[in-house]
């Protein structure tokens, strides 16, 4: 039975948990203009996740468990960068904007540059994409869903 929480209650797998996270994380991030006290709420709930037997954390892979305990920090440290647009396309992170500045910041945090899309992007190790036929950033959009943090007023846009 999942856990019983605020902010993850209808998770039913750890990528969901994810997935949720990250756009918690943009609504909620005080960087991004949230509230303090609601991100510490979204981050125990997401540390506790992994003890609750629902999710069989200790049966993921070494690099599932990794990954998942990464995510936090990953999504703390792209939020700060100035001039930055965060894209969620399915359980993949996508940046564009003013990214030049911070490619050195996003290189070492494991994000990718694509050169025919002109952005840089973030997946799980697991979700390696078999690069047999590029796929365009707005087919990607349509076939995986799209949510985009915009400017200042921090809402939701999907495509």
């Amino acid at each position: 039975m999942p856990m019983k929480t605020k902010y993850f209650k209808d998770c039913q797998s750890l990528d969901e948990v994810k997935r949720r996270y990250k756009e918690l994380a943009l609504i909620h991030h005080p960087d991004r203009g949230g509230n303090t006290a609601t991100m510490q709420e979204i981050n125990n709930e997401y540390e506790n996740i992994k003890k609750n037997p629902f999710f069989e954390f200790a049966k993921q892979s070494q690099a599932q468990q990794d990954d998942f305990l990464r995510y936090p920090d990953l999504i703390d440290q792209v939020i700060k960068l100035h001039g930055v647009i965060v894209e969620l396309i399915g359980d993949w992170l996508w940046l564009s904007g003013n990214t030049y500045p911070h490619r050195t910041i996003l290189q070492d945090l494991g994000f990718f540059f694509a050169p025919k899309k002109l952005m840089w992007y973030y997946r799980p190790p697991e979700y390696k994409a078999p690069n047999s036929k590029p796929m365009d950033i707005d087919e990607i959009r349509y076939k995986y869903g799209s949510e985009i943090i915009s400017g200042k007023f921090h809402s939701f846009e999907l495509n």
